[in-house]
């Protein structure tokens, strides 16, 4: 018996193990759901850096074949699973895999009340595990205890407590599989894997809790607030299995469902619309609803909890500033996409698509809120993310206009989500303005710190300020209202177009050359002009060379005697002006495939060009004066 293999996928799902180390745990979870399990065991092994796992699940078949492989064949081989799209959590058959980034791992199976254990050990399984590798199980008809210490004959104190607890839990399971794993590679082990005296400070703790299949969204309950019609339409048809997990040489049980938080005992008096400071509130509401779209059925789950209800209530996820468990607390408010009840990723986007809803896509709104949308969506290979297909689905028009019902139908009946979604409206609506009052308040107080220079015309005298960085627009307006104020017979007037054209896209500005002449707007009598602050050689000019004449740049600092180059492909020799100081020259343009092109590019320095123009000078007030 040889394990099926599809090498292309073996990188890309090991590497996955070092993004998210309990993502292993996750896929096992799911396997024993999948396998109808009523039980499962977990115990950290912290001096051997691995872990035990086991399920009272159906066990991997060595004879009957499905999808054309047999369970335990399916168990050992890549891009291939017994499990069909829509019947089953793992039917991608890539999460098993995690397992085989470790020093050694021993898989043991049951398959029938009558059938003895079998199991397999295989050392270096990354390396070894191949096409040529036999994966036929022993049978020796040993014990699972027996089985387990022959694969660690000399276990620490807290792993022999940990076997003789996991011999003794799994003594009546009829079927079952073990997954033993000892040199996990992983990083941060006892950060991820371990438990602590307090279990539901541990991050695995919470990482069953939030991001796996016995954490199933769709668990409510009237203790969460949701009433018995919701539970129904949710709720009805999931299974539910005891997961104990042994630590500290005690057995513990994890919950089963996605923690969300209680319904208060005593109702907390101030709503949305009457709490001070929104981010204080500790209102709460819940709703949920299950709708049909295109023949498929999909959940979707509203918990509301104000920003200082989930701050106090969910007391082991990290917030800005303290670290616990490890699993953060904003990463659990907002919007998420769940499949078959395990919460894959956050999709606050989708609000945004929702008319009247789009201020709780801000990310400050969703500290108030967890909305959960759950169905048969498709994957990615390594299930992280959506697919293509799934996000198509989530767009769809019918689908936005089936989820924008449900939450209309929760505004107009209930008073908190109403009330919140008015306050944030409201706040976000104040907050851009207040944003805006800053900036402008801003600008005017750098206003009195900023380069400046006056000129003089007939008498009066005015007042221009210097372009900043990213400026450039200033730089255009300088340019072309400059020009009508030159001083008579200034011999400097050739590098002053009259500018008719301004644009955001494409060329910046048109000017004329002679304003004097019977057809000015003619083609041979208008010249293209360009707009820098700052105007180099150290990367590639964002036009094209070949139709442009003029560049206007506040600051120059091309070198002499050096190419250019544009985005364009298009490049040209750089000269300075033997004439003037503040101009250069761009010559022999030509194009990366040997393109030719007749015009030359004019460069001045706009500062320059002004202090020759109009003999004014520059300055800037002392810093420390307002």
């Amino acid at each position: 018996m040889k394990p099926q293999i599809e090498f292309k996928h073996v990188l890309g799902e090991l590497s996955v193990n070092r993004h998210d180390p309990c993502e292993v745990l996750r896929e096992l979870v799911s396997n024993s759901y999948d396998a109808n399990c009523n039980k499962i065991y977990y115990a950290p092994l912290n001096t051997e850096r691995g872990f035990a796992f086991l399920d009272d699940g159906s066990g991997l078949s060595t004879t009957k074949k499905i999808n054309g492989i047999t369970p335990w064949e399916a168990f050992f081989s890549i891009g291939r699973s017994t499990k069909k799209k829509g019947s089953a959590i793992g039917y991608k058959c890539q999460g098993t895999k995690l397992c085989f980034a470790c020093s050694r791992i021993l898989v043991a199976t049951k398959t029938s009340a009558k059938s003895e254990w079998i199991f397999k050990i295989i050392d270096n399984p990354r390396s070894n595990l191949d096409v040529s590798f036999d994966i036929s199980p022993h049978k020796n008809e040993q014990d699972l205890e027996t089985i387990i210490r022959n694969f660690l004959p000399d276990p620490s104190s807290d792993t022999d407590a940990a076997i003789t607890d996991l011999v003794d839990y799994a003594s009546d399971f009829k079927t079952g599989t073990l997954v033993f794993i000892d040199g996990l590679d992983t990083e941060n082990y006892a950060k991820y894997f371990t438990l602590n005296k307090n279990i539901e400070e541990s991050y695995v703790f919470n990482y069953i809790r939030f991001f796996t299949r016995h954490g199933d969204v769709r668990r409510l309950d009237k203790l969460h607030g949701f009433t018995q019609n919701q539970i129904t339409q949710i709720a009805s048809k999931i299974g539910e299995a005891e997961l104990s997990c042994f630590s500290n040489k005690k057995r513990l049980i994890i919950p089963h469902g996605f923690p969300y938080l209680e319904k208060p005992n005593v109702e907390d008096a101030k709503s949305p619309a009457a709490v001070s400071r929104l981010r204080d509130g500790r209102f709460f509401s819940r709703a949920a609803k299950a709708i049909q779209v295109g023949g498929k059925t999909y959940s979707l789950i509203l918990a509301i909890d104000g920003n200082r209800r989930a701050h106090e209530e969910y007391q082991n996820l990290d917030r800005k500033g303290k670290t616990r468990s490890g699993v953060r607390l904003g990463d659990q408010r907002g919007l998420f996409i769940s499949v078959n009840g395990i919460k894959i990723c956050k999709y606050l986007e989708l609000l945004e698509n929702i008319d009247d809803y789009g201020v709780l896509a801000d990310a400050e709104s969703s500290s108030h809120f967890c909305i959960i949308i759950d169905g048969e969506f498709d994957l990615v290979t390594n299930r992280n993310s959506l697919s293509k297909k799934a996000f198509d689905t989530l767009t769809d028009p019918e689908f936005l206009k089936e989820f924008k019902k449900f939450l209309d139908v929760q505004k107009k009946t209930d008073s908190v989500f109403s009330e919140l979604i008015s306050r944030l409206k409201k706040e976000s609506t104040e907050n851009k303005l207040n944003e805006q009052m800053e900036i402008l308040e801003t600008a005017r107080n750098r206003l009195k710190k900023r380069e400046r220079f006056r000129i003089n015309t007939t008498g009066k005298e005015h007042l221009f300020l210097s372009p900043l960085p990213g400026e450039e627009y200033l730089v255009g307006v300088l340019y072309a209202t400059l020009a009508n104020m030159l001083p008579p017979n200034s011999p400097y007037v050739d590098y002053w177009k009259k500018i008719v054209t301004f644009s955001t896209q494409g060329i910046d500005s048109l000017g004329i050359v002679d304003e004097s002449i019977s057809s000015p707007l003619k083609e041979s009598n208008v010249v293209t002009v360009e707009y820098k602050y700052d105007f180099n050689n150290s990367g590639p000019f964002n036009h094209a060379l070949a139709v442009v004449d003029y560049i206007v740049a506040w600051d120059v600092g091309l070198k002499n005697e050096c190419k250019i180059h544009d985005s364009y492909t298009c490049f040209g020799d750089v000269k300075k002006s033997t004439k003037n100081d503040f101009e250069w020259i761009i010559s022999d343009i030509e194009s990366e495939d040997g393109a030719v092109y007749k015009n030359t590019v004019r460069v001045i320095c706009l500062k320059d060009l002004i202090r020759k123009t109009f003999s004014i000078k520059f300055s800037t007030p002392d810093s420390k004066i307002g």
